[in-house]
């Protein structure tokens, strides 16, 4: 695994969702349609997206999320081997008619939370938000966090911005009953965000990018930058955008480059950072 932040920006979060106890015979039922539910959106992907091949008929498993939360990591798995991931979450709704939504979900032998590089301390706790997913470590002096994609710590002065994830609306996130209807790639390679620097140049007066414009974009036009701040503006973290997906045509997300491929919601990843699409040359008149 790569370094792939640099110092500079900040932004991070946990979305909590709490729920009362269930007994032993609802907790089978709730178990059945989570499962029902996770293989629905694997299937949906992986026939969609070539990309997600290796998803076909891999097995999920399921760990949660820190103590009382309402989220859930799914390791995809086929022949013994990680091929992707789900951060599948809940929101609060009646017993018996539970409302899963999903907040990410990555292809590519590296997940989020990996186990391979989790730190070994025991009071290490998952806390997921999207870019700015980490472990929190609980020690003296001072509380660390650790980055749940690379293992990298962060200095213990570091740290969480307000939650953004938690902020979206049901309305923004693929639920239960939806498809993937379209799908857009951009760059079908993995690439650095390092390789062109010219969003550099564009921190401080890149305009806003309409979801319009990310799907317009052509796949030999260059690379499209996501830069996103995070820890009170001490981390910039930029990703080169790979594709796009369009759920029920209207659930929008988007997959950047992460040591592998990992989407989130566009609404999320506009309100937390910033796109850099590369800009023409303007044709010569004749």
């Amino acid at each position: 695994m790569t370094r792939r932040y640099i110092p500079f920006f900040s932004a991070v979060l946990s979305l909590l969702l709490f729920a009362a106890p269930v007994s032993a015979k609802e907790e089978t039922g709730w178990d059945l349609q989570f499962q029902k539910q996770i293989h629905s959106w694997m299937d949906a992907i992986s026939l969609r997206d070539a990309q997600f091949k290796q998803w076909k008929n891999a097995k999920p498993d399921v760990q949660t999320l820190g103590a009382n939360q309402h989220q859930w990591l799914v390791s995809i798995t086929q022949s013994g081997k990680q091929v992707g991931y789900l951060v599948v979450g809940e929101l609060p709704s009646p017993k018996g008619a539970e409302k899963f939504v999903l907040l990410e979900y990555g292809v590519g032998e590296y997940i989020l939370f990996d186990d391979a590089f989790a730190p070994r301390e025991i009071a290490a706790e998952p806390v997921y938000d999207g870019f700015a997913s980490h472990w929190l470590l609980a020690q003296s002096p001072a509380a660390q966090m650790v980055n749940a994609k690379t293992g990298e710590p962060y200095p213990t002065e570091f740290t969480a911005n307000e939650s953004v994830m938690s902020s979206l609306s049901a309305e923004e996130l693929v639920h239960e009953g939806q498809s993937l209807t379209q799908t857009h790639v951009l760059r079908s390679e993995e690439a650095s965000p390092f390789d062109q620097i010219n969003w550099v140049y564009d921190l401080h007066s890149a305009k806003d990018v309409t979801w319009a414009q990310l799907w317009q974009q052509k796949n030999d036009a260059g690379p499209v930058t996501l830069t996103v701040p995070m820890y009170h503006s001490q981390v910039l973290a930029p990703f080169v955008v790979g594709s796009l997906h369009l759920w029920n045509d209207q659930n929008a997300y988007v997959g950047v480059w992460d040591e592998g491929l990992r989407f989130v919601p566009y609404s999320y990843a506009h309100k937390v950072g910033q796109f850099h699409l590369k800009t023409a040359q303007a044709m010569p008149l004749l």
